[in-house]
């Protein structure tokens, strides 16, 4: 497939959708519109359910993530049937959500068979999805954030899939950014709330939490003394469906996502782990003029060659990647330049 070919098929606005993909976005418009300014968690739920309705569903994510550090924070997580713990963590450089975030593109399953899917940790049933698609959150930019779509049934995520969840994932941005102080509605000033900035915020939403977890507290000791076993398996799942609301919430506002002071601080070297020697090497592969190949990198470092093969086994092994290709995309991914993406992307 040619770059044109992927710039147009990406075009959101050139997607017909079908009247059933229609109501049910709308109808998770109207569940977002409805929940209260600080029930993220009904907002995940209603895009799940949405993209669920549409397609053949069995995993469903949000992720919240800064470019900085390559931290990434997912508030929400869904796999057959089951919400799922959710958690921090630092995402590779050579998986789905590096090969978005430098590319500021959806990922589909079916452009590289799963290739970059599968170098993922996964969750869930631990069984590799038969199609996917990954969408960016994007913002002045950068990319804040990504919204992830799984099946075990292989082909059904379609161009319409894709346009649906893209739409969706605008939609999450808007709720999570609310209170940002460029908005000419500062929805903070009268959702106190929402405010997930310095030590104030960290302590409301502490304090929010707090209150959750007290109130949980109360209604399982009421659970405990409830006879009816159909009444008390209803009641155990609702507090189930609280807790993840809890993380969810807390997760949102405190977890690693981006940080626009912070998206402002200089990259970390993706390269700091080399010795010199396997820099120098990664500076000539990765050179303007493109890789020179062995012999040729072996006569500029005035080594032998099984030299650099050495060395280059020993970067591609630090990094985590397979193949010295994606070395440039992973030295261009480090800089403020976006200019190049990775392997078999097409750059915006």
């Amino acid at each position: 497939m040619t770059a044109q070919a992927r710039d147009q098929r990406w075009k959101g606005d050139d997607t017909v959708l079908s009247d059933s993909t229609i109501r049910a976005l709308r109808y998770a418009d109207q569940v977002i519109h409805e929940a209260d300014r600080a029930d993220v968690f009904t907002v995940y739920d209603a895009c799940r359910a949405a993209i669920g309705a549409i397609t053949v569903l069995d995993d469903f994510y949000v992720a919240l993530l800064r470019e900085d550090d390559r931290r990434i924070s997912y508030p929400y997580l869904f796999s057959n049937g089951s919400y799922a713990e959710a958690g921090t963590m630092t995402y590779g450089p050579a998986g789905v959500v590096a090969w978005v975030v430098a590319s500021r593109r959806p990922y589909r399953y079916q452009d590289d068979q799963g290739a970059l899917l599968n170098r993922g940790i996964r969750f869930g049933d631990l069984e590799p999805s038969a199609d996917a698609v990954v969408v960016p959150m994007l913002t002045e930019g950068r990319v804040v954030g990504a919204v992830g779509a799984l099946s075990d049934t292989p082909g059904v995520m379609t161009d319409e899939v894709v346009a649906a969840l893209t739409w969706l994932a605008a939609v999450l941005l808007d709720r999570i950014q609310a209170v940002s102080p460029r908005r000419r509605l500062n929805l903070g000033a009268v959702y106190p709330e929402l405010e997930d900035a310095g030590r104030a915020g960290t302590l409301m939403a502490v304090n929010h939490a707090t209150s959750a977890l007290t109130a949980l507290a109360a209604e399982i000791e009421l659970v405990g003394g409830l006879d009816d076993a159909e009444e008390r398996a209803a009641a155990l799942s609702r507090l189930s469906r609280r807790c993840f609301e809890v993380q969810a919430a807390l997760i949102t506002r405190l977890g690693g996502h981006a940080d626009p002071d912070a998206q402002r601080e200089r990259r970390t070297d993706p390269l700091e782990a080399l010795s010199p020697r396997e820099r120098s090497v990664v500076d000539l592969v990765t050179g303007p003029d493109g890789d020179p190949g062995n012999a040729a990198v072996a006569k500029a470092l005035g080594i032998g060659t099984a030299t650099v093969k050495t060395h280059m086994a020993s970067v591609l092994a630090k990094l985590g990647l397979e193949h010295r290709s994606e070395l440039r995309w992973l030295v261009r991914s480090g800089e403020d330049d976006r200019d190049v993406g990775p392997p078999g992307a097409t750059t915006l």
